[in-house]
């Protein structure tokens, strides 16, 4: 989202989600009183007095009007932007989240705030020289020989600069902007209290949970700010590339690395966009397109944890086509049933399928309750005629994800932030591949990987694991019912709950509905302890390849259980004759 060109050459609220105390508002009053005059001189505070604080916080505050003609002007979308710019930081990087979010807020709106900027002047040197010092507890000479005062990228909370360690090593050093954080905390807070305040008192609030999205902000923010949180990102994406030679990351130096500051290998290369510069260095574009896409497709599909921030100052191309990437302070994560959840949307799509289409938006969490599952299937209806008969060459991610975020606004369905950031993440790179190679398909490129994803899913391990993990829950659900039963039973003594049911006429086809369920259970325990023993040894001798005699043992342990079940079974259904 941060359009500044990166390095290289070429808490929760004090009310804990509560509504805002008086005691809690006053204490950030300031801040609330800056706000309150910045939202009125753009023609927004009503919003104020719509939440029932515009008085509280300022009074006469409806005697102020526009303060220019260039506001006059200006549409809502473009004075929603200059409010967002006047207020700072924390509300900068709350408008360029927002605009990724078309599910929840009009496409001219999110247009607008794409236009943000993220870019101040630099911080003077003797401040960020002393942030250094503090920070590693050392004159900045002994650790850096050489530290370019001037910033190669000055941003809202960091700034960047070129060094060099004792060592040699030319390296990038990231500092936090001294005292940016309070700032930052005071707005969160306020955020938050707005946010309470607008889920109680709106009905978009209310509906779309503007609590929640708030706190997740605070915490994506918060993150963003810890730079040894940064540098564990980069570690974890070097392991999850070990071994891959399309992508180079780079090497943190953890001994100079603090939450404040950040020290990583200095790379050099050709941004990935300078077109001229990639070909007189005679890189293949076409490659240089498919590597790109690659990278985020491995990431999210097979890894679940992927660059939510994929701009194209944020990538550099190095010989042989590698990719280099850098600014990993927004990640975004999916868990596997998301992920399964999103192969079967892709899979939908290829096919054609409506209802699989459907399915999978509600696997995903976007097919709220709330939403008319026919209504949404109508609408995706026309969407697929919009795109039916289509090769999937002459598809445009950038388009369709415009257009399934236009259904998630008109359907009022709430999107997982992750996945957002997921389908924003795609749009950009194939915006950056285009221009790379105009022939370049994003869902062709998908297709494979959405293959050898649903044979790792259909495959026995996959399955027998899943099977149980099953088991698993299963038997903790079953540890837990007798205490649930005996609290139930306790809450009806003491006359807090009631139960009464009387079945009259249906004593036998009970009793053989039970007996049925209890032959199921016994089938499904012999089973089990055939399936769970053969999937324990695969995974000892994986582990433990020595394990031999062990993994004998508890295989025929389990077909002794096994048989032994089957035999009781057996001699129920003898006995009663069914």
């Amino acid at each position: 989202m941060c359009p500044v060109q990166p390095w290289h050459r070429a808490r929760q609220p004090a009310h804990g989600g509560a509504m805002p105390t008086i005691l809690q508002t006053f204490r950030h009053l300031r801040r609330y009183q800056q706000i309150a005059r910045v939202l009125t001189r753009y023609g927004f505070g009503y919003v104020l007095t719509q939440l029932g604080i515009g008085r509280a916080i300022t009074p006469g505050l409806e005697k102020l009007r526009f303060s220019s003609a260039e506001i006059l002007r200006a549409t809502p979308p473009e004075r929603v932007r200059m409010v967002i710019e006047e207020l700072g930081p924390t509300f900068i990087k709350l408008g360029q989240i927002l605009s990724t979010r078309n599910d929840i807020i009009p496409p001219e709106y999110t247009k607008e705030l794409e236009k943000l900027l993220d870019t101040v002047p630099p911080t003077d040197f003797a401040l960020i020289q002393a942030q250094v010092e503090k920070e590693l507890r050392q004159p900045l000479d002994e650790v850096f020989p050489s530290f370019d005062p001037v910033p190669v990228a000055s941003a809202s909370l960091g700034q960047v600069h070129f060094a060099t360690l004792a060592d040699g090593k030319e390296v990038a050093v990231k500092v936090f902007r001294p005292g940016v954080d309070k700032l930052i905390e005071t707005d969160l807070d306020i955020l938050l209290e707005l946010a309470a305040l607008a889920e109680k008192r709106t009905d978009w609030g209310k509906y779309y949970g503007a609590l929640s999205l708030a706190q997740e902000f605070a915490e994506t923010l918060r993150n963003e700010q810890n730079y040894e949180q940064e540098g564990q990102n980069i570690q974890r994406y070097q392991e999850m590339f070990a071994g891959e030679g399309y992508v180079h990351v780079p090497k943190v130096y953890w001994e100079t690395t603090t939450r404040r500051v950040l020290t990583m290998e200095l790379l050099e290369g050709i941004k990935i966009t300078d077109v001229e510069a990639l070909d007189a260095a005679g890189l293949d574009r076409k490659v240089v397109a498919r590597n790109n896409i690659a990278i985020l497709l491995k990431a999210v599909l097979h890894d679940g944890f992927f660059h939510a921030d994929p701009h194209a100052g944020n990538f550099m191309v190095m010989p042989r086509e590698v990719i280099a990437m850098m600014d990993f302070g927004i990640m975004g994560h999916l868990d596997p049933v998301q992920r399964l959840g999103l192969v079967q949307l892709f899979v939908g799509l290829f096919r054609q399928e409506t209802d699989r289409v459907v399915d999978a938006l509600a696997d995903l969490g976007i097919a709220t309750r709330a939403a008319d599952r026919r209504n949404l299937a109508r609408d995706l209806d026309r969407l697929r005629m919009r795109y039916y008969g289509l090769d999937l060459e002459k598809i445009r991610a950038r388009s369709f994800v415009e257009d399934l975020m236009n259904l998630a606004f008109a359907n009022r369905l709430k999107m997982p932030s992750d996945l957002v950031l997921v389908f924003k993440a795609i749009a950009m790179l194939e915006g950056i591949s285009l221009q790379l190679d105009p022939d370049i398909n994003v869902f062709s490129e998908v297709e494979p990987y959405v293959r050898d994803l649903l044979l790792e899913l259909q495959s026995p391990v996959t399955r027998l694991k899943t099977l149980a993990d099953q088991m698993r829950e299963s038997a903790e659900a079953m540890m837990m019912l007798p205490k649930q039963l005996q609290r139930m039973l306790e809450n009806m003594e003491a006359g807090e709950g009631s139960f009464s049911m009387t079945m009259k006429g249906f004593d036998e086809p009970t009793q053989r509905i039970t007996a049925a369920a209890n032959r199921m259970v016994l089938a499904l325990l012999a089973v089990a302890f055939i399936l769970g023993p053969a999937f324990l040894v695969s995974r000892l001798n994986e582990i433990f390849p020595e394990f031999q005699l062990g993994a004998i043992v508890l295989v025929l342990l389990g077909f002794g259980l096994s048989a032994l079940i089957t035999l009781v079974l057996l001699w129920s259904i003898w006995r009663s004759g069914r």
